[in-house]
Order: C-alpha cells, then sequence, then structure tokens
C-alpha cells in the first residue's frame, strides 16, 4: 500500500512510463537498439538536451523561465573552439568560456532579480544578446575542437557511455539544491512569491542563483555539444531551448513554479530523443518528420498534463 502511494506521489511517474512505452516500440523498429552501442550513440546525441532540461527544471521550479541557454551553448562553444584555434591552452580556454556563458546568467539574475522585470523579456533579450555575440566571434561554422576531448567523448567506460558523466555532474549540482535549506526555499518561492518574501526568505538572492545555475548547467551542454560535434557553430544552441522547456513539462515540472525534480527532467528530455529515434526509424520523407515530431511531443505534453491534474484532485 505504501509502496503504491509513493508511486502515485511520484511526479516523474508519467515521464518514466513514456520512457518505458518507447523503448518498447524502439526495439522493435530500431536493429541493435539495446546493445551497449546504440545506448552510446543516444546519449552521446541528446546529453546535451538533458542537461539544459536540468538547467530549466531549476528556473521554472522557482517561478521564472529561461530562454536564453540555447544561445548561452553557443556562445560557450564559439569561444571555446576560437579561443582554442587561436593558441590557449584546454583549460584555459575552457574557463574562459564558461565564464562568458556565466556573465548571462548573471546579467539574467541581476535584472530579473533585483530590478524585477519579467524573466520572460530579460532572457528574450539576452537570448539575442548571447547569440549576436556567438555571430561576431564566429560568423559560420568552422574551427575545432579537442581531438582527445572528442574521442573521449564517445567512448564508453564499463559499458557506461562517458557523457552520462555529465548528467551526473547536473544532477549532483542539483542535489545542492534539493538537500539544502535553499532546495525548501526554492520550491516555496515558486508556490507563492509574496509569501516567501514576508517570511524572511532572501527571494532575490534565490531567484538570482536560479540563472547563474543554469547559465552554469548550460555551459555545461555546451562542453558535451563541442565534444559531440567537434567543432564551433554559432546557431548551435537555438534548436534547444523549447525542447529543454517542454522536456521539462513532460517530466512534471509546473509553468506555474513549485513543482519539479532532476528526475522528472531527464525522463522528460530521453523521452523526447526516443521520440525522435522512433521518427528517424520510420523511414517517413523529411517533409513529414516535423510533424510527426511535433505531434509525438504533444502528446506526451498532454498525458503528462492530464495526470498530473488527476493526481493533484486525488491528493487535493
Amino acid at each position: 500500500m505504501n509502496t503504491r502511494f509513493s508511486l502515485k506521489r511520484f511526479q516523474a511517474l508519467p515521464s518514466l512510463l513514456l520512457v518505458l512505452l518507447f523503448v518498447v516500440i524502439d526495439a522493435f523498429l530500431i536493429p541493435h537498439f539495446l546493445s551497449d552501442a546504440y545506448a552510446s550513440s543516444f546519449f552521446t546525441s541528446y546529453t546535451p538536451l538533458i542537461l539544459l532540461t536540468i538547467a530549466e527544471t531549476v528556473v521554472l521550479i522557482g517561478g521564472g523561465i529561461d530562454i536564453s541557454i540555447g544561445s548561452i551553448v553557443s556562445l560557450v562553444n564559439v569561444t571555446w573552439v576560437t579561443l582554442g584555434g587561436a593558441g590557449w591552452g584546454f583549460w584555459s580556454s575552457l574557463v574562459v568560456s564558461l565564464l562568458a556563458g556565466l556573465a548571462i546568467g548573471v546579467l539574467n539574475g541581476a535584472v530579473v532579480a533585483w530590478l524585477r522585470v519579467s524573466p520572460l523579456l530579460v532572457t528574450l533579450a539576452t537570448s539575442s544578446i548571447a547569440g549576436g555575440l556567438a555571430l561576431w566571434i564566429m560568423p559560420y561554422p568552422g574551427g575545432s575542437a579537442s581531438a582527445n576531448l572528442v574521442t573521449w567523448y564517445q567512448a564508453t567506460f564499463a559499458g557506461i557511455p562517458a557523457p552520462l558523466l555529465f548528467v551526473v555532474i547536473a544532477y549532483l549540482l542539483w542535489l545542492g539544491w534539493a538537500l539544502t535549506p535553499w532546495g525548501l526555499r526554492l520550491f516555496a518561492m515558486g508556490n507563492h512569491m509574496h509569501k516567501t518574501y514576508v517570511s524572511g526568505v532572501p527571494v532575490a538572492s534565490i531567484q538570482f542563483a536560479t540563472y547563474v545555475f543554469s547559465a552554469l548547467v548550460a555551459g555545461i551542454a555546451a562542453i558535451a555539444v563541442t565534444a559531440n560535434t567537434g567543432a564551433g557553430d554559432p546557431t548551435i544552441g537555438a534548436t534547444y531551448t523549447l525542447y529543454a522547456i517542454a522536456a521539462a513539462v513532460i517530466g512534471g515540472v509546473s509553468l506555474n513554479g513549485g513543482v519539479g525534480t532532476a528526475a522528472g527532467a531527464i525522463f522528460g528530455s530521453i523521452f523526447l530523443g526516443l521520440a525522435f529515434s522512433t521518427v528517424y526509424a520510420a523511414n517517413m520523407p523529411s517533409f513529414y518528420q516535423d510533424l510527426t515530431s511535433g505531434a509525438i511531443v504533444l502528446c506526451g505534453i498532454i498525458f503528462a498534463s492530464l495526470t498530473k491534474l488527476r493526481r493533484r484532485r486525488q491528493f487535493a
């Protein structure tokens, strides 16, 4: 009885069920789907989306939104590749690139937290700023990343794909929120910001920290993207932002704030990756692929939302 109750309260359950469903579907559609090689290939491609969904989840839980994460990925990517091509060392170019991404997060957090400007408007503006800087640094795709990094990223260790290390790092950063008083304050702020403020919680500091966290994890995602592609591309992060938000919602995160987990973010983004793999494996014409992918994502969002609504009524 207690186990059944716990499963019903598990916020990521709808996304986990969707993942299991598409694992079964893809096992029939895709040759060698259950092999270590395919698992490595899958996480090589979709680890950046998993990371960005975790980044977006923390901001959404706090009642905000960050649509600049994709542009941060592009900025960090081209900065790192450009500095490496200019003769900078591996670690020095990496640190400067991550700081460039963090600067966008600091700007987001400062304007949202202390100037009280709408997060949607702020991150829309900073998305354009970061995207414009990426294009200024590298107008066209090019350059090359460290060959050792690319080789390491595509390797497996004891059957575990190397990209999962990035997911573990991001999840540990999430635990830094969830298992400390800051996590309780984050959820409280997302549920009711004014009540949290009048209770003496430093709301502005928490808001600021969520956007810095988002930018940091987006920077880690950029490392994964760079290791996967082996080159720089000023528009490489453009498609990630909306998919990360969709994956977070599928994973049980509320756009109104106060609800969500990193586990849900991971399952939601894995579901999207499996859904896209299903579409590609079906060998349908390219002009139907976006339509089909969008329909599957919409169905996933509806399923997760209806399940969440039903659970809310049960425990109201």
